[in-house]
């Protein structure tokens, strides 16, 4: 009876999205406790998902057939999320996971400046309203003077900064395939995988990172970010979107970069500053409104994107 009830509430999708945002969250904390290079931890972090979502397709009956334009489309959404890994991970270690991956959620803005530029999708003025309030959150963490800032935590800011960049280049890769695609989910994610840890494969060793796992604790924290976080957070949340209400969705979402920081106070005594806090809360403002306000379509030719965002894990 206990299991059953289990099942039932286990298949609401609400549910599902719960568990996995939660599951999402802890990636910056599995980054932060592993005791590897941040090119090493992308590389190993890609190859156990991708090798868990083959796993998961060879299960299913998924469609798996797509032309050589859709994989470069694909490929090129892996480099790109490569690049954001390589700049995410090591702005967790620089200024903490929680403001890294409040940081790098700010892809929003860059993905709607990107959907202007590329696709004539007009923005909202709650969007536009939304812009500065997310930078005066940004002031209230990094205070007056940038310059003034230690060199690490200017060098984590900036990163955390390119990471939302290249994450905006990764969804707006995907979302091109996706649109003229049949092909599913898992498969498009899979080729996204094995393209990203072919790319970090041969850029670790360039950045003088190493490959060897010293022990089984970060073996145990790599194999969490891969499986727990990016491919068992992954489909969970992407299996209950289209289920869910905008509006929900949105704000369950918004608790992947608030439990980050949430974790981050529990688990590596982050000592927690007034203003600091009024930022992040100013920026998850920002990036809820940013991210799901409706678009108004150009008035010649419209390119529809979704207005949920891809989150991160």
């Amino acid at each position: 009876m206990m299991k059953r009830s289990l099942i039932v509430v286990f298949q609401k999708p609400i549910v599902r999205l719960f568990i996995g945002t939660i599951c999402i969250s802890l990636a910056p904390i599995f980054i932060k406790a592993s005791n590897m290079p941040p090119d090493s931890s992308a590389f190993y972090r890609m190859l156990f998902a991708g090798l868990s979502i083959g796993f998961l397709l060879s299960l299913g009956r998924e469609n798996i057939i797509c032309s050589k334009k859709q994989i470069l489309f694909l490929a090129g959404g892996g480099f790109f999320l490569a690049l954001d890994f390589m700049c995410w991970h090591r702005s967790i270690h620089l200024i903490g996971p929680g403001v890294a991956t409040l940081l790098t959620n700010l892809q929003v803005f860059f993905t709607a400046a990107f959907s202007f530029l590329l696709f004539r999708q007009r923005v909202t003025r709650l969007f536009i309203f939304s812009v500065p309030v997310a930078f005066c959150g940004l002031y209230l963490i990094t205070g007056a003077d940038f310059g003034a800032l230690a060199g690490y935590q200017a060098l984590g800011i900036t990163l955390g900064l390119l990471s939302a960049l290249f994450y905006s280049g990764y969804i707006l890769f995907l979302h091109r395939t996706m649109k003229s695609s049949v092909l599913g989910a898992k498969p498009s994610m899979f080729v996204v995988s094995l393209s990203s840890t072919a790319l970090l494969a041969l850029t670790a060793p360039i950045n003088g990172a190493s490959f060897v796992i010293p022990d089984l604790a970060t073996l145990g924290t790599l194999l969490g970010v891969g499986i727990l976080s990016t491919t068992l957070g992954w489909t969970l949340i992407s299996s209950s979107m289209r289920a869910v209400p905008v509006t929900t969705a949105g704000l369950v979402l918004l608790l992947q970069p608030t439990l980050a920081f949430i974790w981050e106070v529990l688990l590596f005594d982050k000592p927690v500053v007034l203003l600091e806090t009024v930022g992040v809360l100013l920026i998850l403002a920002a990036i809820y409104c940013g991210s799901y306000s409706k678009p108004t379509p150009a008035p010649l030719k419209s390119t529809k994107q979704s207005n949920r965002p891809i989150k991160r894990g």
